[in-house]
């Protein structure tokens, strides 16, 4: 506020007409002689400086009726020699010890022959509205140390993508100065140009939301490399023009971390399926022995027929000879394909059939040889995108899980079915075992969970059959309406 200068006043004119000026005044006033003692105040006075009003203060010693500091007597005596001080923040200290800022003027009066008579002082209680800068002032340093020590990167810009204002966590993810990116660069300078379907969408959002994201794109850094970043953004108004605010994640090390849980992944799927191979050895073995037992068995007669020229025989036991190593040699590529590491280029579209067709000639013999019964119902012509060898891991762990379920049953059997459905395949493999306990149906597929002997299973199996499943978009759970045991696997054709 900006404080008038009173005009002149005589000793001889009525107080009451300054009693009158001062009344009318909506700041604190007060008149005063040469000694500091009131002659006129008005009704504000007091409650600037934290009295109550109604006190008639004339004749009173100023210094007698408030606590005068002596900064403040020092002003008074400059004043009654002529000089005029202001102060635009002052305080002064409550009784309760309670801090009150004010503001002030003093200057001096004159009589109608020009003698200094005493002072004016002009005062107003300015407590809230110094409370009210200061937290002000309090919530935009709070602003400003989020935006500057955010370890997001926040981003505000034009609509047509002019970066207005850049935090530091920002810059370091675009890998610019604020002088170079600020006002100088655009969103889609740093925009590789197969994000621009996708970003129509985004903007597109934000004209009927009023917000976008969350959105995963690259930018392209200083140095030319592209970095995988998360946006999320909304729309702001200044001055009735539209702004975007971004805020920006750098995923750089949330990647690292996907692509190691991916191999730790990988690696645990491997261990899973040498583990079942190593549960399935003795049947491998047996399978291999039947052909060489073949083999050795026309070896050994096949000299004598060589010798005797008995063409029929010999031709018998080659083609005998023949077959036992194919089907030996179709035993160990089937062994060799399984086993190997998962390629990740080797996504392909597969025939489910193909896949049931994997998983038998590793199961078959071991099922056979035990007296199970194995009943196959595959209605299925559908195709799959997918790893072959992962996705036959899946099927033959649970065929051996249903083969270690039945070995003590009354009747043993093995149902596998598939069949297509308008969307999905679904391949099921169910036993006549004495099933899941239901209290089980949320910890079979957790990992290390097993109901089989000590040294007879990791109790990975399922845990790592089902994260093959989803990685391919399906789903592998424990059919509960099912009278036995029965886990089915959708997968999306």
């Amino acid at each position: 506020m900006v404080f008038s200068m009173t005009a002149p006043v005589g000793l001889n004119e009525p107080l009451q007409v300054l009693r009158e000026v001062f009344r009318t005044l909506p700041l604190g006033a007060a008149l005063f002689d040469r000694d500091m003692r009131y002659l006129a105040h008005n009704e504000a006075w007091l409650p600037v400086h934290g009295e109550p009003a109604g006190r008639d203060l004339v004749g009173q010693l100023h210094y007698d009726v408030l606590p005068i500091r002596d900064e403040w007597r020092a002003i008074h005596r400059r004043c009654l020699d002529g000089g005029t001080e202001e102060r635009g923040d002052d305080f002064f200290e409550r009784p309760d010890g309670r801090r009150e800022h004010l503001r002030w003027k003093v200057t001096p009066w004159r009589t109608s022959d020009g003698q200094i008579a005493g002072v004016i002082i002009y005062a107003e209680r300015t407590t809230d509205q110094v409370e009210t800068q200061r937290r002000l002032e309090e919530r935009e340093s709070m602003i400003r140390d989020l935006f500057e020590k955010s370890p997001v990167g926040l981003n505000l810009c034009t609509m047509d993508g002019l970066w207005i204002e850049s935090n530091p966590a920002f810059l370091d993810i675009i890998g610019y100065t604020q002088q170079e990116a600020d006002g100088g660069l655009t969103y889609w300078q740093l925009t590789p140009r197969r994000y621009d379907a996708d970003e129509l969408v985004q903007l597109e959002h934000l004209r009927t939301r009023g917000r976008y994201g969350p959105y995963e794109k690259e930018f392209i850094r200083k140095d030319g490399s592209l970095i995988p970043v998360r946006l999320n953004g909304f729309l702001v108004e200044r001055e009735g023009k539209a702004y975007i605010w971004s805020l920006i994640e750098d995923l750089t090390a949330q990647r690292a971390l996907e692509a190691r849980l991916e191999e730790e992944r990988i690696k645990a799927i491997h261990a899973s399926k040498l583990a079942m191979m190593g549960e399935m050895a003795a049947s491998f073995a047996h399978e291999i022995n039947n052909p060489l037992e073949i083999i050795d068995a026309f070896a050994f007669t096949l000299k004598d027929a060589v010798a005797a020229g008995d063409a029929a025989y010999v031709d018998e036991a080659l083609t005998a000879i023949r077959e036992a190593v194919m089907r030996a040699g179709k035993i160990v590529h089937g062994l060799r394909k399984f086993a190997r590491q998962r390629d990740e280029t080797e996504t392909t579209s597969i025939a489910v059939a193909s896949i049931i067709d994997d998983a038998m000639d590793l199961c078959r013999a071991r099922i056979r040889t035990h007296g199970v019964e194995l009943e196959l119902a595959l209605e299925t012509t559908a195709r799959v995108r997918g790893h072959a060898i992962e996705l036959a891991q899946v099927l033959v762990n649970l065929l051996n899980n249903a083969f270690d379920a039945v070995s003590e049953a009354p009747r043993k059997w093995i149902r596998l079915s598939a069949i297509d459905r308008p969307d999905v395949v679904v391949v099921s493999v169910e036993d006549s075992g004495d099933g899941v306990p239901t209290d089980l149906d949320e910890v079979v597929f957790r990992p290390f969970f097993t109901t089989k002997p000590v040294g007879s299973g990791t109790g990975l199996g399922l845990s790592i059959s089902r994260s093959i499943i989803e990685d391919h978009g399906g789903t592998l759970t424990l059919d509960r309406s099912a009278p036995h045991t029965r886990f089915v696997i959708e997968l999306p054709r």
